[in-house]
């Protein structure tokens, strides 16, 4: 049996908004995401456990592990019969990255199953096309860095998906759950189609300077 950890992300980091995403893990030490154990079978069955299961969809076809696991298929060209469980123990629609919790384990657990026959690009490139069919569009805030772990800046150009951004020594974040679902894709629906000048030129120059401030490590003023 294989069973895969994927941990919780934030990528709602206004400084970069749809560009930086990070992975998160509680100050205890305790575990803070999703579990996928995949197992060989002589049929492909799926079976949900965890304190958020009775949230997942009813039908199996429309478990994003189940998505994972037919995606896999196809990219290998060939029905890989298997037992799998997902331990949801993540709140839905969180802003947790729940979703990606979700696809990163199963699609690493299969990977892993399977013998590694998919390298990390296109294991990523396969999470970002499972978490758009949940958001709406392909993006990689949350699966890049629930994948690779730390936190990553959205590069997607020249076959180059993200890269690692370095971190502060000691830097604690404050997330805060409402306690109530909000669906990535209706959130995004509310946004603005169209943004001011000023307020791009705004938005570049501060993430410019958050960068230059991870890897300067410039001491406090």
């Amino acid at each position: 049996m294989v069973k895969v950890y994927a941990p919780a992300s934030s990528a709602n980091m206004s400084v970069g908004f749809d560009v930086l995403g990070a992975a998160v893990t509680p100050v205890d030490g305790t575990l803070l995401g999703d579990v996928v154990s995949v197992e060989a079978a002589d049929h492909f069955r799926l079976h949900n456990l965890g304190r958020f299961a009775d949230k997942l969809p009813p039908e199996p076809r429309e478990n994003i592990v189940y998505q994972c696991w037919e995606r896999f298929c196809q990219a290998l060209g060939k029905t890989i019969p298997v037992a799998m469980t997902l331990e949801k123990n993540m709140p839905i629609g969180s802003g947790l990255g729940s979703s990606a919790c979700s696809v990163v384990a199963a699609l690493v657990a299969m990977n892993e199953h399977c013998g590694k026959p998919l390298n990390d690009t296109r294991l990523l490139a396969l999470m970002g096309e499972l978490e758009g069919r949940i958001s709406g569009s392909i993006h990689y805030d949350n699966v890049a860095p629930c994948f690779l772990g730390g936190m990553q800046l959205m590069i997607e150009e020249n076959g180059i998906i993200s890269q690692q951004v370095p971190g502060f020594d000691e830097w604690l974040w404050v997330l805060a759950y409402p306690g109530i679902k909000v669906s990535t894709a209706e959130a995004r629906a509310i946004l603005p189609a169209q943004y001011r000048r000023q307020d791009c030129i705004a938005h570049g120059r501060h993430l410019a300077g958050f960068i230059h401030a991870c890897y300067s490590r410039q001491p406090p003023r």
